[in-house]
């Protein structure tokens, strides 16, 4: 995990899954703390497609990290 980050309630992480056909994928944690507990998504959309290596897919699973981080 190269990426992880707090901004008031909310912490982003980057990391990378296993994809079909010996690729990868990047994914985002997003992990939200309200009342009652925390609450954890894990987000594919936006963090591109599957690629050959591990380092390519957090790269860009980084990128969508910060954009969702920084509220835009």
């Amino acid at each position: 995990m190269a990426f992880k980050e707090t901004k008031g309630n909310k912490t982003v992480e980057a990391l990378v899954m296993p994809a079909p056909g010996a690729m990868f994928k990047g994914y985002i944690r997003v992990v939200t703390e309200h009342v009652n507990g925390p609450i954890g998504q894990t987000i594919g959309r936006g963090c591109g497609r599957p690629v050959k290596t591990e380092q390519a897919a957090l790269e860009l699973a980084e990128i969508e990290a910060r954009r969702v981080i920084s509220g835009k």
